[in-house]
């Protein structure tokens, strides 16, 4: 993937703290934690972690500084980065490691880009470093080990917690995706968001500002699969427009959004209120049919 071009100052604005796995209360000096207690926190949180932790998070659970360390020297504790643990897990899950890489750039760090696609099901994380956006002003972009930070600021619409991990939302991975990748990936990227009901136009046309990078190939590639544009995705439905032709019928919109660009039917006659789905539901699941029902009673499906 080609590397991403450095985006524009971001506008003067407070950056909001994204939602973050749940963390314990700290202690107040006057509590006195017992080892039982200490013990049945930090495993609660290491099992709503994937197994991993962050040194202020078992701080938050009564251990100590020293007692850390300790643990750390023993091997109970396994650092992955600085200030970031394994606890009690020798081998940790991909999404683990995807966490605890997120921990260690701070409380407003989100994962992104192609580990962010990763999460979300959209694409393959590249799988050499991890890919953590974080706000200015927090640690130093560049390369730190295992991780890539990017400095990018984000709306408080862009970030989210999927499965547990902060990261960043659908419209803005896809928009992130498409400054580094080519336009046959960000184009898969796509079809997959449609495929698993998570495209939302509404949401990529409010990520999308001007001089943001990738916008341009993801607009471009997105048009390609607009009502206008008759992009058709599956061998039939080349074949099927032949055929509606040949029989004298009107040309329908191909792959047409319905709904804002939550839906896109195979065959869709807008102005008689008439959709066709032909192909398996693998491409257009049943949940997603639903809404459309509901905002549009009309429509014949």
């Amino acid at each position: 993937m080609a590397e991403s071009a450095p985006e524009p100052p971001p506008e003067p604005a407070s950056q909001p703290r994204p939602p973050h796995p749940t963390e314990p209360r700290p202690l107040k000096p006057a509590e006195r934690a017992s080892r039982a207690e200490v013990s049945k926190c930090i495993a609660a949180l290491a099992d709503g972690q994937y197994g991993v932790a962050s040194h202020a998070q078992l701080r938050a659970c009564g251990i100590s500084a020293s007692a850390i360390d300790r643990w750390a020297a023993s091997g109970r504790l396994r650092r992955l980065h600085p200030g970031v643990f394994a606890v009690g897990h020798a081998v940790l899950v991909p999404d683990g490691r995807r966490l605890a890489a997120v921990l260690a750039c701070g409380r407003l760090a989100v994962l992104s880009d192609d580990d962010g696609g990763a999460v979300w099901g959209l694409c393959r994380s590249s799988g050499s470093r991890f890919h953590v956006t974080v706000p200015p002003g927090g640690v130093a972009g560049g390369l730190r080990p295992g991780i890539h930070v990017h400095v990018r600021a984000l709306r408080p619409e862009e970030m989210t917690v999927h499965e547990g991990i902060p990261v960043t939302s659908v419209a803005r991975t896809l928009l992130d995706l498409a400054a580094r990748s080519t336009d046959e990936q960000v184009a898969a990227a796509v079809d997959q968001a449609i495929v698993l009901g998570l495209y939302d136009q509404r949401a990529i046309d409010a990520t999308g500002g001007r001089g943001r990078a990738g916008l341009a190939r993801l607009r471009k590639v997105i048009a390609a699969r607009h009502p206008q544009s008759h992009a058709s995705k599956s061998g039939w439905e080349r074949t099927m427009l032949p055929l509606l032709e040949a029989h004298g019928l009107p040309r329908p919109e191909v792959n047409g959004w319905v709904d804002a660009g939550r839906i896109s039917p195979d065959l869709l006659w807008r102005d008689r209120m008439l959709a066709v789905e032909w192909d398996s539901w693998a491409h257009h699941p049943p949940a997603p049919v639903r809404p459309v029902r509901a905002i549009q009673p009309n429509l014949v499906l």
